[in-house]
């Protein structure tokens, strides 16, 4: 059965149509297809409330959202919190902070080290033992002097001392600068010298210095003296210079090996060798490079770890600049004679361009660190629309 008037079809047993409530009539019956007009529903214009400002949902038209599908209801919303993070941002500050202390301090410690084993290098004590202007040392340090003997100054240098030792023979003070500038005495010294920095540096006992070494030494040169004064020494003159080498006996049991060992604590001789050692440098190398790793394990972002450790290479070659720059200029000796003075000038000369170039390097180190980071930081910056 279908309805002649809306199309819809039935079975046999129903005569009346639910829809539009015409009568069904058989198939057979309809000759012409069924026109079905679409049901427009009846809108009418929303009602607006008074004073409110909403509008009232009509039926078939809603301003509210649509209530979302059954299958989306249990999808899960992820939820956004922001949480705190500066507590833990602080305690890691401050973690790296005490890293990059504990790095700069390595750092120094390292090249104070490396000073101390210069200072100590046989290359350096020939070029500090040229270096050396011994005949413009103060004489009353370098010296034995007796006061009644000689009419000599509290201030008078090695040279002129030895000029009025040598009064009678005819030396002049030239000639008593080239007599030694010629002489084995340069090679005597460095070779003394490079057995005290071997006793230093590692404990051995180097050949003891008394009188008869500093006689044999002008024995070797009597050729050389006597060329410069004309004519061949006398034995009389030979005798007097080594009753004045015999003076010195006092002053060098003074600063042989056992009396400085007595004089310094055998413990600090043991620190002073161990901190030198090549070993302790390697360490403290080696612990300067890992507080990196301890960085990373603070921050886990390379660009914390170049910022940190950056500040401390960098400062830690400052330090080592500014302290040769010091030591160069003898502000830590500001309260010492002129013969202490002297000395230092001398060892500082000769080790400075080292440290120099060691400062140099790690200042540089840590600034291309630093620029590291800044092009990390604006990477991300740029990477990340949030920043």
């Amino acid at each position: 059965m279908i309805c002649p008037n809306c199309g819809k079809e039935y079975n046999d047993r129903m005569t009346c149509c639910i829809s539009c409530g015409s009568d069904l009539v058989p198939y057979e019956q309809i000759s012409e297809p069924i026109r079905i007009e679409p049901i427009i529903p009846d809108i009418k214009e929303p009602e607006k409330l008074e004073q409110t400002g909403f509008i009232r949902a009509m039926e078939g038209h809603s301003e509210y959202p649509p209530t979302p599908a059954a299958d989306t209801m249990d999808e899960e919303i992820p939820v956004i919190v922001k949480k705190n993070t500066s507590v833990s941002e602080a305690v890691k500050d401050i973690s790296s902070f005490a890293a990059a202390a504990v790095m700069l301090a390595l750092i120094v410690l390292a090249a104070a080290s490396a000073a101390v084993r210069l200072i100590t290098d046989g290359k350096k004590i020939s070029e500090f033992a040229g270096r050396l202007d011994v005949m413009n040392l103060p004489a009353e340090k370098a010296v034995t002097l007796v006061a009644g003997d000689y009419e000599i100054s509290s201030d008078a240098t090695v040279q002129e001392a030895v000029y009025v030792m040598s009064t009678g023979t005819g030396l002049t003070k030239e000639d008593i600068r080239r007599i030694y500038e010629s002489s084995t005495a340069e090679d005597f010294l460095t070779d003394q010298l490079n057995g005290y920095a071997g006793f230093i540096r590692e404990g051995e006992i180097p050949e003891k210095l008394t009188p008869e070494k500093l006689k044999e030494v002008f024995s070797e040169n009597i050729s050389l003296i006597s060329s410069a004064i004309g004519k061949p020494l006398s034995q009389h003159d030979i005798d007097l210079a080594f009753e004045e080498l015999d003076r010195t006996g006092s002053v060098l049991e003074a600063i042989s090996p056992s009396k400085i060992e007595n004089a310094i604590d055998g413990g600090i001789l043991t620190i002073l060798r161990l901190f030198c050692s090549v070993p302790v440098m390697i360490g403290e190398a080696v612990a300067a490079a890992a507080v990196l790793v301890v960085l990373w394990a603070i921050n886990r972002r390379p660009e914390k770890v170049l910022i940190w450790g950056g500040g401390a290479v960098f400062a830690g070659g400052a330090a080592v600049l500014i302290l040769t720059f010091l030591a160069v200029a003898q502000v830590f000796l500001s309260g010492q004679d002129r013969f202490v003075r002297s000395i230092a000038k001398c060892v500082t000369d000769v080790i400075s361009p080292d440290l120099y170039r060691m400062g140099g390097t790690l200042t540089a180190l840590g600034i291309v660190m630093l620029i590291w980071a800044g092009t990390l930081i604006g990477r991300n910056h740029h990477g990340d629309p949030t920043n």
